[in-house]
């Protein structure tokens, strides 16, 4: 009975110290995605948003997994149409739709300010296309990526930056291309609790 008394006060103890070292937050905002070598528009704006956990390792440095719901979009450039004056070259735009999860380390350099960097995949859950009905869509199912970025924390919100590098071609069609990833995300968060 006391060995059992012992472990629970402990779990109890560990449990308690942990929940002070866990956060939850939302967030939302801007991507500027560009595919090299593709025809599309440089930094084609488009839009991410999900919930950000922060789990305390130590007092400078925490473990940040986030669930995002994220578009790429990119934008065919019309400059061949424009040329040719042929309405089959019309531009085209596909929206990529990820559940992105990005599985970040955290370290505070100050108070305020925060660096992370880490891993992410994102899993394709939708693509769509404006333009002509008849083109393919080519794009992998998932992609990985690496993730950068710095946070400013302001009381209960938080402003972010963020450069996303793609590691994985993500051309589905039997061609030698390779279509690789950037972005840039700039967004705004609230901590709900824990920050």
């Amino acid at each position: 009975m006391k060995k059992f008394i012992l472990l629970a006060t402990i779990f109890i103890a560990f449990t308690a110290k942990a929940q002070e070292k866990i956060g939850i937050g939302i967030k939302v905002g801007q991507n500027f995605s560009s595919v090299n070598s593709v025809a599309v528009d440089r930094h084609s704006a488009s839009y991410h948003g999900g919930v950000t956990f922060q789990i305390g390792l130590t007092e400078k440095i925490s473990l940040v997994p986030e669930l995002l719901l994220s578009q790429t979009k990119l934008a065919t450039n019309t400059s061949i149409g424009d040329v040719l004056g042929d309405n089959k070259f019309k531009p085209e735009t596909y929206h990529l739709d990820y559940l992105m999860i990005p599985l970040l380390v955290q370290v505070k350099p100050f108070s305020a300010l925060l660096l992370q960097a880490g891993p992410q995949y994102g899993i394709l859950l939708d693509q769509k296309k404006d333009g002509i009905e008849s083109a393919k869509l080519a794009f992998q199912q998932g992609e990985f990526s690496f993730v950068g970025g710095a946070k400013v924390n302001l009381g209960g919100f938080f402003v972010y930056g963020r450069y996303v590098v793609g590691l994985q071609d993500i051309n589905d069609l039997q061609d030698q291309a390779k279509w690789k990833t950037t972005q840039w995300q700039l967004g705004i968060g609230m901590s709900l609790f824990g920050f």
